[in-house]
């Protein structure tokens, strides 16, 4: 007799009661599209309360997950359909779903707002006709929106003194694009946000009194006793600041001293040596007299940002409102002109009510992951008509209209807008609350452990963390190799550099992947059963490194090289800068402008051509010059690498004329055989792969551009320099078997037989995309374009945004952990360092709380269990380095200068070995 499951009432529930709105905590590898699925399945196919299809729509994520989900609802009606009875009802909605199944709104939130626009295009503001740019069309147009407002800030004669401050302070005209950029991806908060309040008037620069002042401290030098006493010198210092502080004709030639003032230090003198003044009095008035300095200048610096901030962000509206009226659309357009739809005091009303009538059932998958506009837009369709209150939160919503599921604990998504407290407030508003904890991906070992670790690091925290329900485990574990694993369990006591650290971290991953095939771990065979039946030996194929970051890969990528272990990796990289693609760009560019030497001779040099520097040598010898149309030299002969490149390269150079980018890029590749030469090469399919993507961009960039190489190449290298990463399409590949590497972000929504989760030593990154931009709950926008550039009131926003920050790295921790199925393998390396306050964003993921509940927590729960049973815990390798004495759980671990491995079959075992 099959057990039920745990949560099966909750299920019962999800497909039974279609009459009142439910919000479904779905946990990871609990089923949360199935249950979606079935939800749909049973709102079309209701003996009492039927909706036919074309009147539900359901949003993912992406559009893999829409298919996905299209995919599952065909199969189920299908099956429906053929297990009832023929001329039944349930037969006909079946077949009538099948018909709708199609044209359906199911798919992601920027399809279902296109789709509310194209129904309603007058109300929107819209012409008839509208057109979705892709990535690549929307960067092109913002490049070209960028060129035309980078011309209007710099002759704008009202913009002229914020700009000559703000780039005298230090800023470029690079950090305003960034500005601008982030604006664009959040044009729907500039107006509440940076437009509510008129950009502030420039503080005058009134440096009269600081000079006085630093004069007057200056002189007191004659109250020291001792000529050479070494505070003097900081008063010289001081004096002499003063002095070029006055000569400064202009303010932003005071900003620069200004900011010089940081630069001066109060340390050094005797007490003794200053009896009629005193010395400590004395410091703290020219640290006085630096700090009033900074606040000047950075309260000029402030407003002088906040009226660029104001030009750029009414830029940036009035580019939107132009594109509306194109109907040259961007995929943020679409969610801001259908919220905005749904705002209208004019149509507003009438289009709910419309969209009410059209989509009786909305169901919403992956909630945590989605837009804040997305609760907003589906709340006010499903009140209709009523839907029109100021805020979403106060919208009615009819009982059994929504359906939202989702898992915040795997909310990860914070730089895609994805806001947990959102998520949260959401769930106290809307619906009836259930959660599904019954896991069908991980064996009870591995979820056992994901529970006690994680229920102690995942606290509820309002607005920002949620409470840890665990997980419950429908899968029997297999018995061979460890179920858990930690690599680096004791710190490195010799504090080895990054470098050092991210090597021997790596080499321990390829030991772990080696072992793991040595000892024939097992996994669960294809398709893994309840019952844990049908299993088979680990391939390499099986197991996924996932990384928080990708700042380890290079060290990972060569342990796996060095170990002959086949790996392949995933998800986005920095393509724009391989090896490969910069060599193909720069042959383009020799090819395309005669008169940059530079590019000639790196493409010379580059194995597109191969020429060695002899051959550079002896065509300069010959008189040859670096330059595609100079005469060639009569002593080198045919067949000479330089002259045969040349040549090449000027009848490429005529042809450019008439081909188009992509076609460029295509030709050298063929013609210099790159796809050929990178079969030698360890990673040969991640060239190709690489190749093939930057080929098929530089068409889509002339779909969107019509533009000629030289604009191409201009593009192509600002992807580069931005370090712009690109999602790589990667398709199955079945005749390699090859260990995959990928981001934790790529494997959400993945699920592997043996996960390893590595590079927990890095930290989190610095300004993303050039500029740090903020957006306070309680209003406003602070934001930091580099350091000591930035807004007055940035510092005490950061925090906040730090804190939520680490909250979410806790939760991507969650993500990777729970992407396993019958192994997992954790590096916890990292090397000792005094303790780090908390929240302070320099703390790794491997940080002091993880590694304690890690290593210790766990560990002696798992003790006072055996001790109760007098059975075995589940397996666990502990591998570390001991090059000094070293303590695990509190115990010296071993003095051993080698590498040493534990491997602990029992927790009476491992009490033994620490003791």
């Amino acid at each position: 007799m099959t057990q039920e499951l745990p949560d099966a009432a909750v299920r019962r529930e999800i497909t039974g009661c279609l009459d009142r709105t439910l919000f479904v905590e779905a946990g990871a590898g609990s089923g949360k599209t199935q249950s979606l699925v079935d939800r749909v399945v049973a709102i079309v196919l209701s003996a009492h309360q039927a909706v036919p299809l074309r009147h539900v729509a359901a949003v993912t994520f992406t559009e893999k997950a829409g298919a996905e989900l299209r995919d599952r609802l065909r199969i189920a009606f299908e099956s429906e359909l053929g297990s009832a009875e023929p001329g039944s009802e349930r037969a006909v909605r079946a077949s009538e779903a099948l018909d709708d199944l199609d044209a359906a709104a199911i798919g992601t939130l920027h399809s279902f707002a296109e789709r509310i626009l194209g129904e309603h295009p007058i109300e929107a503001g819209l012409p008839p006709l509208i057109e979705v740019r892709d990535e690549v069309a929307s960067g092109v147009a913002f490049d070209d929106r960028w060129t035309v407002l980078r011309t209007a800030l710099l002759d704008d004669p009202w913009l002229a003194p914020a700009l000559l401050l703000a780039m005298a302070a230090g800023m470029g005209l690079e950090d305003l694009r960034s500005m601008a950029r982030a604006f664009t991806e959040n044009r729907d908060l500039l107006e509440s946000r940076v437009l509510a309040t008129p950009a502030p008037d420039l503080p005058a620069m009134g440096v009269e009194g600081l000079i006085i002042e630093a004069r007057r401290l200056a002189g007191l030098r004659d109250h020291c006793t001792d000529s050479e006493d070494k505070f003097l010198a900081k008063l010289d210092a001081l004096a002499e600041w003063a002095a070029r502080l006055e000569t400064a004709v202009d303010d932003p030639a005071r900003i620069g001293f200004l900011a010089e003032a940081a630069t001066l230090k109060w340390g050094y003198g005797q007490r003794p040596n200053w009896t009629r003044y005193g010395l400590e009095c004395l410091k703290g008035e020219c640290a006085e007299v630096a700090a009033r300095a900074a606040a000047l200048r950075a309260g000029v610096v402030d407003a002088a940002l906040r009226r660029l901030a104001d030009r750029i962000a009414t830029a940036t509206l009035a580019a939107a409102r132009e594109r509306r009226a194109e109907g040259q659309l961007e995929f943020h357009d679409l969610l801001v002109l259908a919220r905005d739809l749904l705002r209208s005091p004019v149509h507003g009303a009438a289009v709910r009510a419309s969209l009410q009538q059209r989509y009786r059932r909305l169901l919403l998958d992956e909630f945590q992951d989605t837009d804040p506009i997305q609760v907003e837009l589906a709340v006010r369709i499903a009140g209709g008509a009523g839907g029109g209150a100021a805020g979403w939160e106060d919208v009615p919503v009819p009982e059994g209209s929504l359906f939202l599921v989702g898992d915040p604990k795997q909310s990860i998504y914070r730089f895609r807008r994805a806001d947990i407290a959102t998520y949260l407030q959401a769930q106290q508003r809307i619906g009836d609350q259930l959660v599904l904890q019954a896991n069908f991906r991980t064996t009870k070992p591995v979820l056992a452990w994901i529970n006690h670790v994680f229920g102690l690091l995942i606290t509820a925290e309002p607005g920002s963390q949620p409470p840890y329900h665990s997980l419950q485990a429908v899968r029997a574990g297999v018995s061979d190799g460890p179920a858990v694993t930690l690599l680096g369990a004791c710190l490195h006591a010799d504090r080895p550099s990054a470098d050092d650290l991210r090597a021997r971290e790596a080499a321990d991953v390829a030991a772990a992947v080696g072992t793991a095939l040595a000892q024939r771990w097992q996994v669960a065979a294809e398709p893994h059963t309840p019952d844990g039946d049908g299993r088979r030996d680990v391939r390499l194929g099986d197991i996924a490194v996932l990384l928080p970051a990708r700042t380890s890969l290079p060290h990972l990528e060569g342990a796996l090289d060095a170990a002959g272990i086949a790996y392949r990796a995933e998800a986005s990289s920095l393509v724009y800068r391989s090896r490969e693609v910069r060599d193909l760009l720069t042959a383009a560019r020799a090819a395309d402008d005669p008169s940059d030497p530079l590019a000639l001779v790196a493409a010379l040099r580059s194995p597109l051509f191969g020429c060695g520097d002899d051959d550079l040598w002896t065509w300069q010898q010959a008189g040859g010059r670096w330059n595609i149309f100079a005469p060639l030299p009569d002593t080198v002969p045919a067949g000479h690498p330089v002259r045969d490149a040349v040549t090449y390269l000027r009848r490429l150079h005529d042809d450019r004329t008439w081909l188009a980018p992509s076609e460029v890029l295509g030709r050298l590749a063929a013609d210099r055989r790159m796809l050929e030469v990178a079969v030698g090469r360890p990673r040969a399919r991640d060239v190709w792969r690489r190749l093939r993507f930057v080929i098929d961009q530089a068409r889509a960039w002339s779909e969107a551009e019509h533009g000629g190489l030289r604009a191409y190449l201009t593009w192509a290298g600002r992807q580069g320099q931005e370090t712009t990463r690109v999602a790589e399409a990667v398709l199955p590949e079945t005749d390699t078997d090859a260990l995959r590497i990928l981001t934790v972000h790529a494997a959400k929504g993945l699920e592997f037989p043996v996960v390893i989760l590595s590079g927990m030593s890095s930290r989190p990154g610095g300004l993303r995309g050039g500029v740090d931009v903020l957006w306070p709950a309680a209003g406003g926008c602070e934001f930091k374009l580099r350091k000591d550039i930035q807004t007055g009131d940035f510092d005490t926003a950061k925090p906040v945004d730090e804190q939520m920050d680490s909250l979410e790295r806790v939760r991507l921790l969650y993500v990777a952990c729970t992407r396993a199925r019958d192994h997992l393998i954790v590096s916890l390396h990292r090397k000792s360092r005094q303790t780090e306050p908390d929240g302070d964003s320099s703390r790794t993921s491997a940080d002091p709380t993880f590694i304690k509940l890690v290593r210790t927590a766990w560990l002696f729960d798992e003790r006072r269990k055996v001790a109760e049973t007098g059975g075995s815990g589940p397996g666990l390798v502990l591998n570390f380095h001991d090059r000094a004495p070293s303590e695990l759980a509190g115990e010296t671990c071993g003095t051993d200068q080698t590498r040493t491995c534990l491997k602990v079959r029992s927790w009476q075992q491992y009490l033994s070995l620490v003791r």
